[in-house]
């Protein structure tokens, strides 16, 4: 084997793992989920760039372990009690300052001015020009569960909308945004009180008088007056000696008056 056939193999090994390699990378940028998008100026993948661009998305099923968890409710009252407005400032002026100001007054940019957005209309700076899909839904509210599902993901809240950004997926960030702008809302209507806490069944309660539980023993004592009043079982067996004593003594007699025969009667008997 000669120098040529080495070079061959090790040809062939590099082909393989740069095709492995281009395959990884190239899966990464269609189906990651990237955080960010074109406000923060950070790389997205290209699902999230086609959602954003042309409202298509490719749903990725998430494979469950052995045993699938249960279903976890989304609630947006807990997220907003415990959300933090200065963490929610910081993910504003990182992913939305190049596009929105908020500051009372402030100017808009690519994007609309958000001083007090949280309770007013859609589309209600008259200086700004909204998209038509925007302007179509202006008798709608910017209440605490609209603007979550915008900032989650813009172009699925209101197709057609110019707005590129992919959103924020995450939902303590956008709880801590929500907070930062009810911040810089006067009057804000206050947060939507989380939900109840499912009841659990009293394991504990003792149970009801005369209802007894699996397992229970149950208490078997009677009164002295009750056992007393109670009928007793006949159990036949004085009748059922006097009835067996009766017939032995007719048996004994009967052999008696055999015994007690004359010979000749037997004998007579007997030959027949």
């Amino acid at each position: 084997m000669g120098d040529l056939f080495w070079n061959k193999v090790f040809g062939a090994l590099l082909a393989v793992v740069l095709v492995v390699m281009g395959l990884q990378t190239l899966s990464g940028m269609v189906f990651s989920s990237g955080e960010g998008g074109h406000h923060g100026e950070e790389e997205h993948s290209l699902n999230e760039w086609a959602q954003s661009r042309f409202a298509y998305y490719t749903e990725i099923a998430e494979t469950g372990g052995a045993g699938a968890a249960e279903e976890e409710v989304y609630d947006l009252g807990a997220l907003l009690a415990a959300a933090d407005p200065a963490s929610g400032e910081r993910a504003f002026k990182a992913k939305c300052s190049t596009c929105h100001t908020i500051d009372q007054g402030g100017a808009n940019g690519t994007g609309p001015n958000l001083h007090g957005v949280i309770g007013a209309s859609h589309a209600h700076v008259a200086s700004f020009g909204y998209s038509s899909a925007m302007q179509a839904t202006s008798g709608e509210v910017w209440n605490y569960e609209n603007i979550d599902s915008w900032l989650e993901n813009p172009s699925s809240y209101i197709r057609g909308t110019s707005m590129a950004f992919a959103g924020l997926r995450r939902d303590d960030e956008r709880a801590d945004v929500i907070a930062y702008l009810a911040q810089n809302t006067p009057g804000a209507p206050a947060f939507p009180e989380p939900l109840p806490e499912e009841e659990e069944g009293a394991e504990g309660e003792a149970p009801a008088e005369g209802e007894t539980t699996d397992g229970e023993a149950v208490d078997a004592t009677l009164d002295a007056e009750t056992v007393e009043d109670a009928p007793t079982e006949a159990t036949g067996e004085i009748e059922t000696q006097d009835v067996v004593d009766d017939q032995d003594s007719e048996a004994e007699g009967n052999v008696s008056e055999v015994e007690l025969a004359p010979e000749g009667d037997v004998e007579g008997e007997t030959e027949e």
